[in-house]
């Protein structure tokens, strides 16, 4: 095993660490964490600065029911990475059944909610709203377009998801 040090999780992520696989192709690695939340995902400092949030990292083995847990995350070699709660604060999320679910997704990027203070977790589900989240975890850039869906849903025809038709 690689000697990743425990690293805490906190709202700005402040510690980080720089693993060495010695691979040529990512490896599957598991960083120790203290006190994971749902939201607790990790995060790609770049060399220009710029982070990028992982949105395949999963906490595993006990995850919430400890305050130790291991992050794994698939990193290249010499890549930092830092460990960060992005648990997003939803209002009508407080004390949803979904709640933990809420956290999971929107930390990961794959849904932003209907607006910043609202994700409206009782809402319907169109099939613009799954096909975005579904290429945002192929890490499509869903931004842009003349509707909020288009990038989205130009993604789904090309991979055959879809034939792009009644998006909502």
């Amino acid at each position: 095993p690689l000697p990743i040090p425990d690293l805490p999780v906190t709202k700005a992520g402040s510690a980080q660490v720089t693993v060495h696989t010695g691979s040529t192709k990512p490896v599957k690695v598991e960083i120790p964490v203290t006190n994971p939340t749902p939201g607790t995902v990790a995060v790609i400092v770049n060399a220009d600065g710029s982070e990028t949030v992982v949105k395949t990292s999963l906490l595993t083995g006990s995850g919430l029911t400890t305050a130790v847990s291991d992050v794994a995350v698939e990193l290249a070699d010499g890549a930092t990475v830092k460990i960060v709660d992005n648990s997003k604060a939803f209002p009508d999320t407080a004390s949803h059944w979904a709640r933990d679910a809420v956290d999971f997704v929107s930390a990961r990027q794959l849904f932003s909610g209907q607006s910043a203070n609202a994700f409206a977790p009782n809402n319907t589900m169109t099939r613009a709203m799954l096909i975005t989240a579904v290429a945002r975890l192929d890490g499509v850039n869903t931004s842009g377009g003349a509707s909020w869906h288009e990038e989205s849903m130009a993604w789904a025809v090309q991979q055959g998801v879809s034939d792009g038709t009644n998006p909502s």
